[in-house]
């Protein structure tokens, strides 16, 4: 029998690698834990066996992280795994601006890291997004705005997503919000709100930066993000 360990990693992407996808995020880590000689466990797909790599909260293209998470599971087969110096080789294997800042081991049996995400922590860099944030969010109003959904679309209110915001000085915004399978926030309809709501010119709302500081999972009671 295969003796199975699941891990959790915290990661954080910054510069040229935000722009990479969620697919191409997958295959960075698949290659980059298979260089590095972590005993990855597989899917028992005869078609398409998979590394079990699972991320906590896909992030969207241009969006940097700082503590996002994702699970590894290892097929230790009896051998002897250190985590410690696993991770040196794992972050010497990653691309500039790739980097794994944390870990731990999941305790067996644990539902799915996917099914633990609550919400988020986001840093908001633009110009006049504070003042737009205070002109859409601050009132007790709905904040709508129209998704496309296939062939249809969706009025969605944003304005009970935001769990809290605050300034943090000019041209910068740092918010919880919603995330995961309810209550999630589309950081692409969120500047569209700034835009509609707030003012925000389109200008701006398009090279905002978008810095991702921590998900929250069951259990996380502060809601506290990383402030960098």
């Amino acid at each position: 029998m295969t003796d199975k360990q699941r891990i959790m990693l915290f990661y954080e992407r910054r510069d040229a690698v935000a722009w990479l996808a969620h697919l191409d995020m997958m295959r960075l880590f698949e290659r980059s834990l298979s260089r590095a000689d972590w005993p990855l466990s597989w899917t028992e797909d005869a078609f398409n066996p998979r590394p079990e790599i699972v991320f906590g909260l896909p992030v969207g293209v241009g969006i940097e992280t700082r503590r996002d998470p994702l699970e590894v599971t290892l097929a230790l087969r009896g051998q002897v795994f250190d985590p410690d110096q696993a991770l040196i080789r794992l972050n010497h294997s990653f691309p500039a601006g790739v980097k794994v800042v944390d870990w731990h081991e999941r305790e067996p049996g644990s539902r799915s890291l996917m099914a633990q995400v609550t919400a988020a922590r986001y840093r908001l860099e633009a110009g006049g997004v504070g003042t737009a944030f205070r002109k859409a969010f601050g009132g007790s109003g709905p904040v709508e705005v129209v998704r496309q959904q296939k062939k249809k679309k969706l009025v969605v209110d944003l304005a009970p997503r935001i769990l809290s915001f605050e300034e943090g000085g000019e041209g910068k915004v740092f918010l919880t919000a919603g995330a995961g399978s309810t209550g999630h926030l589309r950081l692409d309809l969120l500047l569209d709100a700034l835009v509609l709501y707030g003012g925000l010119s389109r200008e701006a709302a398009q090279g905002a930066r978008v810095v991702r500081l921590s998900v929250f999972l069951d259990g996380d009671t502060a809601r506290q993000g990383i402030i960098v």
